[in-house]
């Protein structure tokens, strides 16, 4: 203020300055551990791990009973960090943790913006968007309080709606706006994250589904494995040669692969998305396309078979539950953390792994282990 009030006209306009340059500033924006004597990897003082477990938990500042750890030196003793976890997270601020991790993950921004066609689906609404958002995230919220397995992100024989989302998925005697638990059975084609009407609807255009964007997300949210990004002027689908135009989806997808300059990359992409055809551009459940039944059947690089949401299950669960646990534990580490992970971070992220695979997957867990290993008591 001092310095800048000589040069302003007046004192508000000192104030804006004074104002606007704190609010730009890296250490309001950002979180900063400084020491300008740093020379490698050093642990966090208890101060500076009271605020990044808060930020991680409760996306806000360490409260008294973690401020008071902290000034005796007691937080990074491996028992009561644990039992402070526990204590957060039973704590509704946590909430907020679940609703920015799940916004973060699966990249649900997308359904926020989804403009979907009306005459073609007059069914969606602004309560239905509205439910199809919160569902990820109370979804989460139960895995996460009953410390279930992260496999359950993959299928489980429970879904947690109410009773708009319930209509649109066809599930009787749900009743009223809070999100319940219920029982799935098979008929419901429903379970895990992978059949959400929310997550389906944000991978199509608004009025047909859409493979191509579905593939690249289980891939990219799911498996951590994205594809490379498209060469330069990649051919697009001809709709006004007639031969194409008769073709269905699927076969329009397949010819498209034969390119030699696209095969690569979709031969990784297609399948996955070509596996939830069943499902429409709101996500909802059908069993034909202009009178025609729907081929989901497909096959990977590998001719490994999906045949149709059941066949990506049961592949994931049975071929790649290492891959997705460790990706799973990559971006719940990279959100902790709020930085992104680096080659050198590797070894901690498979340690965690290690441990989680070994006892039982539970989410609760992993936050346990995450919050007590070395990349996060570190800067």
């Amino acid at each position: 203020f001092d310095a800048v009030r000589p040069m302003s006209d007046d004192f508000q306009e000192a104030m804006i300055e004074v104002l606007a340059t704190a609010l730009a500033s890296p250490k309001f924006l950002y979180i900063v551990q400084e020491d300008p004597q740093k020379k490698g990897v050093e642990d966090l003082t208890d101060y500076e791990l009271a605020t990044r477990l808060s930020m991680f938990l409760w996306s806000s500042l360490p409260d008294e009973e973690l401020l008071k750890l902290a000034s005796k030196k007691k937080l990074k003793n491996r028992r009561v960090l644990q039992r402070q976890t526990r204590r957060m997270l039973a704590d509704p601020r946590s909430e907020r943790f679940s609703k920015q991790f799940v916004q973060q993950w699966l990249g649900m921004q997308l359904l926020e913006f989804l403009d979907v066609e009306e005459e073609l689906y007059p069914q969606f609404d602004t309560n239905l968007r509205e439910a199809m958002q919160k569902e990820p995230v109370a979804f989460f919220q139960e895995v996460l309080r009953e410390n279930r397995s992260v496999m359950d992100f993959l299928h489980a024989d429970y879904a947690l709606v109410n009773e708009r989302l319930a209509r649109h998925y066809g599930i009787p005697d749900v009743y009223g706006s809070d999100f319940r638990k219920v029982g799935l059975d098979s008929i419901d084609h429903r379970g895990g994250i992978l059949t959400q009407a929310g997550l389906l609807a944000m991978n199509s255009d608004g009025k047909d589904s859409h493979p191509l964007k579905r593939g690249i997300w289980i891939l990219e949210r799911l498996l951590n494995d994205p594809p490379p990004p498209p060469p330069p002027a990649v051919p697009e689908i001809d709709l006004t040669d007639p031969e194409i135009a008769k073709m269905t989806l699927k076969e329009r997808i397949e010819n498209h692969r034969n390119d030699p300059a696209c095969y690569s990359c979709h031969a990784k992409i297609d399948p996955w998305g070509i596996a939830f055809e069943n499902f429409d551009a709101v996500g909802s459940w059908r069993d034909q396309i202009n009178g025609a039944p729907i081929d989901a059947n497909s096959a990977l690089f590998n001719n490994q078979k999906l045949n149709g949401i059941d066949g990506v299950k049961r592949f994931l669960l049975t071929n790649r539950q290492d891959q997705f646990t460790s990706a799973m534990v990559h971006k719940l580490t990279t959100y902790a953390l709020g930085r992104p992970l680096s080659f050198g971070d590797r070894a901690s992220i498979d340690e965690i792994t290690f441990n989680l695979r070994n006892k039982g997957d539970r989410l609760g867990d992993l936050i346990s282990f995450i919050v007590t290993s070395d990349l996060f008591l570190t800067k």
